[in-house]
């Protein structure tokens, strides 16, 4: 019963700031915003520490420096604007979409030689900048199928999934979803992943990669799905602009080898991807969004 009560809050909280993100001016919804970060910043005591102890390793920088403290600050309202974002999200038209996200030509070319290939394309990210918008811009011309997690609210998770829909990007849950990935890569379509799960990576196939110099857990689903469809892979990223447009960015197609060692194969393989996602967060560290331990916490002698 108080489950359903919080879950029923909850819906029906995200629905009136969504109606509220909706109509007012893009602008008085960036500086609720920015007040909205700041106060979580302030009022969320363990994800503000999670965060300073992830940035510091980025940062090479101690978690209690200034600046580690300043590019957590900023994270938390570069989340907030991200949410009001998704708020908003059902609303954009492509050619607002268009607008918003800006493509280099590199980037198209690299995306578009991948899928050349017929194998479909693995498309992996991390929780940056704002991934979904990304995603929704080049879904118009390649299908987009995304695995997620599924909220423990089920009436907002259905929500988010249907507005997705609408603009070609369609959820798929981790359980039962390896067939239909498959089956959309020959399609020559696209798959969705987020890399940086810290702990969550060790409920699943997970290998150990160097990420900033420290070793850390990444799910192997992308290389496993590379080596056994043949699909290459794209490491890629959306990153905000000072005026809260995106730049998308997508790097060269990574070929995951196929050799009698396969777990070289997937070590190797998870390891480039994880390079080049360390590309997007060292330019713009702020850009991360990311509450949860991604390194593991050292043990703390009694």
């Amino acid at each position: 019963m108080r489950d359903r009560l919080v879950h029923g809050t909850g819906y029906w909280a995200w629905r009136a700031a969504a109606v509220l993100a909706q109509r007012l001016p893009a602008w008085v919804s960036y500086r609720a915003a920015i007040a909205g970060g700041e106060m979580a910043y302030l009022l969320w005591p363990k994800r503000r520490r999670i965060a300073k102890e992830n940035l510091a390793v980025v940062l090479a920088r101690p978690p209690q420096d200034v600046e580690v403290a300043r590019i957590a600050r900023r994270s938390f309202r570069n989340f907030a604007k991200y949410l009001v974002e998704i708020m908003r999200f059902p609303r954009l038209r492509m050619d607002e979409l268009q607008r918003m996200v800006a493509i280099d030509p590199r980037s198209w070319s690299n995306l578009r030689a991948a899928r050349e290939h017929g194998r479909g394309v693995i498309f992996v990210s991390l929780h940056f900048g704002n991934f979904e918008m990304g995603g929704a811009r080049i879904a118009d011309e390649m299908p987009l199928n995304v695995i997620a997690d599924e909220l423990e609210n089920q009436r907002l998770m259905d929500l988010l999934v249907t507005n997705r829909a609408h603009k070609n990007v369609h959820i798929l849950t981790p359980e039962g979803s390896v067939k239909r990935v498959l089956q959309a890569l020959r399609r020559n379509e696209m798959v969705g992943l987020l890399m940086d799960l810290g702990p969550r990576a060790k409920e699943l196939d997970h290998v150990q990669a160097t990420f900033f110099g420290e070793p850390t857990s990444f799910p192997t689903i992308a290389a496993n799905l590379a080596r056994v469809s043949g699909a290459p892979i794209v490491v890629a990223a959306v990153t905000r602009e000072r005026d809260n447009t995106f730049r998308g960015v997508a790097l060269p197609p990574i070929f995951v080898e196929r050799t009698r060692q396969t777990a070289r194969d997937i070590e190797h393989a998870t390891q480039a991807i994880v390079h080049g996602l360390e590309q997007f967060v060292r330019g713009d560290p702020d850009q991360w969004y990311i509450f949860r331990p991604m390194w593991p916490v050292p043990e703390r002698a009694d």
